[in-house]
């Protein structure tokens, strides 16, 4: 989620936890705590790769961030110099800890909650990024609180009542995206793709227009794009093959590749080509994220370079738009979301390679 929306959060958790108790303050540094796990985006100090490995690692652990609540809670209880007891800023620092991994979770981006038990990452494709809708409830919340708006009791009922509301919001996106996946499959099946795993992740700021995305056994990957209020597909139904020549498998023996793959959680398209200086290249791209203005580009990619002797001489990470605007991409979104607007399924059929 966004870093903001992770500061509200975390805000409102500790009021609605420790609000009566410690005060006006939870607010603060609940906010503040809140943000913490994201310090590991100083991964990217040690290039793209640390960045791709770390972020959302280590210090989204729900093993970790139990761990780490309790000097956090001490420092602040010291920072604050507060006579509240210690344990209840130990516990408002936990709150405000482990929501942060928990509401990452409900994106698509993928978290690494039990690492170091798995480096496996959990993703439940119920939010965007950036929600307005499910942030709003949160801001409220918060406001009321750096400002004592209201009595302590108010103000915790008012946390209580954003979380509820937020939950139930992430609640209905992830009904939303579980629907996609049973459609998406369908439609998929009648083209004689069979689906092995299936991930419907929404779209920017909104939880009913999805991009869906499936791989089958023989790492084929479909995509399409599907509205929760439409039956017919918004985009055509595209199918992405990988290449399996000598410079395909050897560039996926590369560290980084693998690492991109891992990052890619498996939805990844191998594509052996020559540029226009005669340069083998390899493109990986991660088919989980595109844009509706361009449905068969992918929005992050890594590229495997190879010289005259067929040795890997780079990999690079690349994040390409495919030359869309991004204001049009938010138009023809929001179209969706809020007219109903969307393809015949004529012009969506069949798979388009």
């Amino acid at each position: 989620m966004d870093i903001i929306t992770q500061g509200l959060l975390g805000s409102t958790a500790a009021q609605a936890g420790y609000g009566e108790k410690i005060g006006r303050k939870s607010a603060f540094y609940g906010f503040v705590i809140g943000l913490l796990p994201d310090f590991d985006i100083i991964a990217g100090l040690f290039g793209p790769w640390a960045s791709l490995k770390y972020h959302r690692g280590p210090t989204h652990a729900f093993i970790v961030l139990t761990i780490m609540a309790i000097p956090i809670g001490m420092i602040c209880k010291r920072l604050a110099r507060s006579d509240v007891d210690q344990k209840h800023w130990i516990g408002l620092a936990f709150l405000s800890l482990i929501t942060h991994p928990i509401i990452d979770w409900f994106t698509s981006y993928g978290t690494s909650l039990w690492w170091p038990l798995t480096d496996r990452r959990y993703a439940a494709d119920a939010l965007s990024i950036i929600d307005p809708v499910y942030s709003f409830p949160l801001l409220v919340a918060t406001l009321f609180g750096l400002f004592a708006l209201t009595t302590p009791l108010r103000l915790k009922k008012l946390a209580l009542a954003a979380l509820a509301i937020t939950t139930v919001y992430a609640g209905y996106g992830y009904y939303n995206s579980q629907k996609m996946v049973a459609m998406g499959n369908e439609m998929f099946r009648a083209q004689g793709f069979e689906p092995v795993e299936t991930r419907a992740n929404p779209t920017f700021m909104n939880i009913s227009v999805f991009r869906v995305v499936a791989r089958d056994a023989a790492g084929r990957i479909m995509v399409t794009y599907l509205k929760t209020a439409s039956q017919k597909p918004l985009t055509k139904v595209f199918l992405h093959e990988s290449d399996t020549d000598e410079f395909a498998l050897k560039a996926m023996q590369h560290e980084h590749a693998k690492l991109f793959k891992w990052f890619a959680m498996n939805m990844l398209q191998v594509k052996s080509t020559v540029d226009e200086n005669s340069k083998r290249i390899v493109l990986l791209n991660d088919m989980r994220y595109g844009l509706l203005t361009a449905p068969d580009k992918p929005l992050f990619s890594a590229e495997v370079e190879f010289d005259s002797a067929g040795n890997v001489t780079r990999v690079m990470r690349r994040h390409s738009r495919a030359g869309a605007s991004m204001k049009e991409e938010f138009k023809k979104t929001m179209a969706h979301v809020f007219s109903g607007e969307f393809q015949t399924i004529d012009a969506a059929w069949p798979a388009q390679q």
